[in-house]
């Protein structure tokens, strides 16, 4: 049974269905408790209603910067309500036939989502998934700001019980491996699952139909919510493409396999990728999914694989397709580069540990690396945080947040400057 929490939280319960293997058994019923969430229609009348709203931009434009000199025009890409997404979303509504009896004006309400599980602490199991909304109405340069307040926590994704192996363990014909197949699926059942409670009826309701809200400026308009972007780390984007984790075809939005990874930056490579784009089937995965709960095959069987075919996709029923699909929504286009995992934290930490390694193998790389360090060391700090002192070793890069891969990104440069000999060669 649920429960409202004051300011329109609420608690329930997910349930998902564990197969037996067997096709004389019905599947098994596991109730995953703790699932704290808001509304999302909730939260949208709740940001029209604050003295934020006054900053939102509800009609979209396209933003052109003229050359002085010679008057050319060029187009600027600065914010969400200035891209080509919003534009053609606008157009799309303008074009839809209006509800009975309403002549108010229609716009749009640009989501953001966000979530990135994290630890609580440095010792024990404590941890948290929390799911972010934004709103692309506002600048990004309000939105951004920290104490801007614009960022609105919708929910908390619950994780996984450790209970659920004492039910997987005891299914008959269960092998080791078997168990962690079936684990896997449970947990992406779990999460598509809280986005089926999320995506409940009033807000498909509010998303085909609208709903009429007093803007700040004291006008009543239809407004329409619209999915953008959705910003998450690898691990919880193969969750919401409901894709294997580095399976053949590992990326969310295409269907590039993994073995034409090596032309990355080539213009074939970005050709292939626009003329591959991802296509859902509900029809293959209802199927597979038939197979395994009504004739007992294995969730990684080979009949289940061929029945889903090649695009690494497995047998769960992406939410995002089964409520929003009829309404010509793209579950995967709204995967937005995550700068922070697959940048700082990721391609540029990378390159830097083997730009220290390499400084190790060079004739005298101890006392290169000491010089290294305490070059960073000398580098003043700059603005109100926008660059941190330096205090430790960087190269011994000592539980380092993003923004402090950002910093030594931001400075390598000045720090390589005249560093005798080597600098040209490493940096």
């Amino acid at each position: 049974e649920s429960a409202v929490f004051p300011d329109d939280w609420v608690e329930t319960d997910v349930n998902i269905d564990i197969p037996t293997k067997s096709k004389d058994d019905q599947s098994q019923s596991f109730s995953v408790s703790g699932f704290h969430y808001r509304p999302l229609v909730a939260v949208i009348r709740s940001a029209f209603a604050d003295i934020q709203a006054n900053a939102f931009h509800l009609f979209p434009f396209k933003r052109l910067w003229k050359d002085p000199l010679d008057n050319q025009e060029q187009r600027v890409y600065d914010e969400l309500y200035t891209s080509n997404s919003w534009l053609e979303a606008q157009d799309d509504l303008q074009r839809q036939p209006k509800e009975s009896g309403c002549s108010l004006e229609r716009v749009i309400a640009g989501l953001m989502f966000f979530s990135d599980a994290t630890h609580l602490a440095n010792f024990g199991t404590a941890k948290a998934w929390p799911l972010y909304l934004y709103f692309g109405n506002l600048s990004k340069y309000a939105r951004s700001s920290p104490t801007s307040g614009a960022c609105h926590l919708v929910g908390f994704f619950p994780s996984l019980p450790d209970s659920i192996k004492d039910v997987l363990s005891n299914l008959p014909r269960i092998s080791k491996t078997g168990i962690t197949a079936l684990q896997t699926h449970c947990r992406r059942e779990l999460f598509q699952g809280c986005w089926n409670i999320l995506l409940d009826d009033e807000f498909i309701r509010a998303y085909r139909h609208g709903i009429v809200l007093r803007c700040p400026d004291g006008i009543l308009r239809r407004v329409f919510p619209r999915i953008f972007t959705y910003s998450a780390d690898y691990p919880e984007k193969v969750l919401i493409a409901t894709i294997k984790d580095m399976g053949s075809c590992p990326c969310p939005r295409c269907f590039v396999p993994k073995a034409l990874f090596g032309f990355l930056g080539l213009f074939r490579d970005m050709r292939d990728r626009v003329a591959s784009l991802r296509v859902y089937s509900l029809a293959k995965v209802n199927e597979a999914r038939n197979f395994i709960y009504n004739w007992g095959n294995t969730v990684d069987g080979s009949k289940v694989q061929a029945t889903l075919g090649e695009g690494s996709w497995v047998p769960t029923v992406n939410a995002f397709v089964d409520k929003l699909g009829p309404l010509g929504f793209d579950s995967f286009r709204i995967l937005v580069v995550d700068f922070m995992h697959e940048c700082e934290l990721g391609t540029w930490k990378v390159l830097f540990t083997h730009l220290v390694r390499l400084l190790y193998a060079l004739p005298g790389g101890d006392s290169l690396v000491a010089h290294l360090d305490n070059r960073f060391r000398q580098v003043p700090s700059y603005g109100n945080g926008v660059i941190r002192r330096f205090a430790n070793n960087t190269s011994e890069m000592k539980k380092l947040a993003a923004r402090d891969f950002e910093n030594i990104l931001q400075v390598r440069l000045v720090v390589s400057c005249a560093y005798y000999n080597v600098d040209s060669f490493l940096f």
